[in-house]
């Protein structure tokens, strides 16, 4: 009968100490942790696609966070009177301030993830002509579309109160202008521009009349893209893949190198101790790191199991693949060229199989899964499917875990 040593804590809190005093000592490790910090603070104060919730506008598209107003004739007044209808979801990112052409030029020229809207008033015969010019960047006319819609309902609401007032303060011959819904309301008021013109024209014939138009829009259910969320859930699994996949690696196969692991073989402590130790460590080190990076973009996520159950799962999986590393590489080189190799390897695997549409073999690596489920908990948009992708994270971070302690126990002196 096979005897299994019992667990003894302090042995073990001897090794977590042992553990935390080298890592105190890894100045670049702990730089890369601050700096990691240092970038989900910036993404959360500096968001560029943060507006409010329900106003028309949304999320940013296409990447365009800054929008330069010009407006070539000064005395116009169209600056001051668009200022006052820019609505929340876009303040911050519409500048109205004065700009030369050549500025405009340099800038467009210079500078991605920005577009302008000229308005350049000229002379055409008798009359005045104000010329809406949008500039975006080249071939992506649509991913300006936010502030284009903007600008078409502002200066159409402008016309409306100019009209107005050059009626003598009443409009009661102007239809009312559509209510702010969406950005559809230009083509809705085109259809009942063309209605109107026909019950006035076939003298309200009844047989003259067209149907009628309605245009709707609404939700199949699925949440846009959140890039800035999409980013948080990437710095959050490069967290745990830094503290399990890279730095258990590299610190363990520095210990053999320097026979430190064969001094704990010889030691009271029992493999079963060692491993233990790691699994401790690691893992909190990097939910630890993780959470803060997931608190710092969005706080509420926090309050929520589902995210600490993902984390846990994709740690113990990304655990298990830093433990099997580890003791399959030889020097902290092998380690590091491991960790590399099983990143891309997996990275690769997962471009074919979603190029080639294979998902059942996609599935098997824990890559698949856990990503989407951390989206999913900082995004808040956990679904009954994402519970049975945590179940299979769960499982394929088993898995490693045990292919990991049975490799230990077999080459981890070696």
């Amino acid at each position: 009968m096979t005897y299994i040593p019992s667990m003894r804590f302090y042995i073990i809190r001897a090794l977590l100490k042992k553990e935390l005093h080298r890592h105190v000592a890894n100045r670049g490790g702990i730089a890369l942790a601050v700096l990691m910090i240092v970038s989900a603070v910036l993404l959360s104060v500096f968001n560029p696609t943060k507006a409010d919730a329900g106003t028309a506008g949304g999320d940013l598209v296409g990447g365009i966070h800054h929008c330069y107003i010009v407006e070539t004739n000064p005395k116009g007044g169209f600056t001051e009177l668009l200022k006052s209808r820019i609505p929340p979801a876009l303040k911050g990112h519409i500048n109205l301030e004065p700009r030369t052409p050549e500025a405009i030029t340099r800038l467009l020229t210079g500078t991605p993830g920005t577009c302008c809207i000229w308005l350049n008033e000229q002379d055409e015969g008798d009359r005045r002509v104000v010329a809406i010019d949008i500039w975006h960047p080249p071939g992506q006319p649509d991913a300006v579309a936010v502030y284009e819609a903007w600008i078409v309902r502002a200066m159409r609401e402008i016309y409306q109160d100019l009209a107005r007032q050059k009626l003598g303060g009443s409009d009661k011959s102007l239809p009312a202008l559509p209510a702010r819904t969406d950005d559809l309301w230009a083509v809705r008021d085109s259809f009942e521009t063309l209605d109107r013109d026909m019950e006035r024209l076939s003298g309200n014939d009844p047989n003259a009349r067209l149907k009628k138009i309605e245009i709707r829009r609404a939700s199949i259910g699925e949440s846009p893209l959140d890039f800035n969320a999409l980013i948080a859930t990437a710095m959050i699994v490069f967290a745990l893949y830094f503290c399990c996949c890279y730095l258990l690696p590299a610190l363990n196969c520095e210990e053999r190198e320097r026979g430190i692991l064969l001094a704990q073989a010889l030691s009271p402590a029992s493999p079963a101790e060692l491993l233990i130790a790691k699994f401790l460590f690691y893992p909190v080190a990097g939910i630890a790191l993780a959470a803060i990076l997931a608190g710092i973009y969005n706080p509420a996520v926090l309050n929520t199991l589902f995210f600490w159950l993902a984390l846990v799962a994709m740690a113990s999986g990304f655990l298990g693949i830093g433990m099997t590393v580890s003791t399959l590489a030889k020097t902290q080189r092998g380690a590091f060229m491991g960790s590399m190799c099983y990143l891309m390897g997996v990275s690769l695997l997962l471009f074919i199989c979603s190029l080639n549409k294979i998902p059942f073999l996609a599935h098997l690596a824990i890559e698949s899964h856990g990503p989407l489920i951390l989206h999913a908990a900082v995004n808040r948009s956990v679904t009954t499917v994402h519970w049975f992708h945590l179940l299979a994270t769960f499982g394929l971070g088993a898995v490693w875990m045990f292919v990991a302690g049975w490799i230990f126990r077999w080459r981890g002196w070696q």
